[in-house]
This record gives C-alpha cells, sequence and structure tokens, in this order.
C-alpha cells in the first residue's frame, strides 16, 4: 500500500482509473454486507490462531470483528430506512466460505508465524480498506455514502493499529 506525503494511504492511479461497474442501491447494500460478513469470520478466526501465544493480538482481533458487528449493524440499519432491510438481515455465510475458512484454521505457536500471520492479516485489512474506498467512490445512495465515509475511516485506523503490532512485534 503506498502513502502520501502525510502518511495517508492513496490508491494506485490504475485502480483510481479503472472502469467501476455502478451497481443499483440494493446490490450496493449487499456487496457491503457480504464484505462484511467475511471480514468478521475472517477476524474471529484470526482471534483463534492468536490465542495460544499471543493473547492481546488475539483480543485486537476480536475487538477488530466486533467493529464489522457494529459496522453490519449500521448498515441494515440504514437500509431498513430506504425499505430495503429485510434483504440485509441474514448474515450467514455459504458454505464454500465456511469450508474455506475452516481449511485456514491454525494456531499461531511461535513469533515468526505471528510476523507472517499478521502479515496476511494486514494485507486483508488494507484491501477491505481499498474496497470501501472503491465502493465510495462509485455510490449511487446518499444515505450508503454517509456510512461508507466512516468505514474508510475505520479501515484506515485498523490497518494503522496492525501496522504498529506488526512494527511491535519486529
Amino acid at each position: 500500500m503506498r502513502l502520501d506525503d502525510r502518511g495517508n494511504r492513496i490508491m494506485s492511479k490504475r485502480m483510481l482509473e479503472s472502469p467501476i461497474r455502478c451497481c443499483l442501491p440494493e446490490e450496493e447494500f449487499l456487496l457491503v454486507r457480504d464484505h462484511e460478513i467475511e471480514e468478521m469470520h475472517r477476524y474471529r478466526g484470526f482471534a483463534l490462531c492468536f490465542l495460544p501465544t499471543h493473547p492481546s493480538i488475539s483480543r485486537l482481533m476480536v475487538a477488530l470483528g466486533l467493529e464489522c458487528e457494529e459496522r453490519l449493524d449500521s448498515l441494515v440499519e440504514t437500509a431498513e430506512a430506504l425499505g430495503m432491510g429485510e434483504k440485509l438481515g441474514n448474515r450467514s455465510i455459504s458454505p464454500e466460505l465456511q469450508a474455506e475458512l475452516r481449511r485456514q484454521h491454525f494456531f499461531v505457536l511461535d513469533d515468526d508465524i505471528a510476523k507472517l500471520t499478521l502479515a496476511q492479516v494486514l494485507v486483508a485489512a488494507c484491501n477491505s480498506w481499498q474496497f470501501y474506498r472503491l465502493m465510495l467512490d462509485s455510490c449511487s445512495t446518499h444515505q450508503l455514502c454517509v456510512i461508507l465515509r466512516q468505514f474508510v475511516i475505520q479501515k484506515d485506523n485498523a490497518c494503522r493499529v496492525l501496522e504498529e503490532v506488526q512494527e511491535s512485534l519486529g
């Protein structure tokens, strides 16, 4: 991830110039919901991975997972205000994603594995930030834009915290 001269994350010019497909409002809400559900489950899995040897990082993963739940709640609340809430209430994940998450499960047993795993978490967090930036840039629903701005800020903060934790591991 590149940073500008003030230390803010920036997307590549290629990414910004790529054609972005406009979605219907309902599709936008569903894309954001599905992404956030996947993020929530990913953080829950990482919380378990770090639990044996790095309980403080495990607690951070739990906190990031709880933030996902809060984002989902605000997304559903906004969708309900627009009459789209019933389609967003389901937070289950597909059997394929469940199987993938189970296959990825492991325990972090030493600092080397912790560093590698944390790098994986950081990449996923930065990808999530990028997803929300792209969604915000192409969003056609004012109410969704309002919460996407908050999501972008939260994801940027999560990336910064994860970078600090990564630096503390050496």
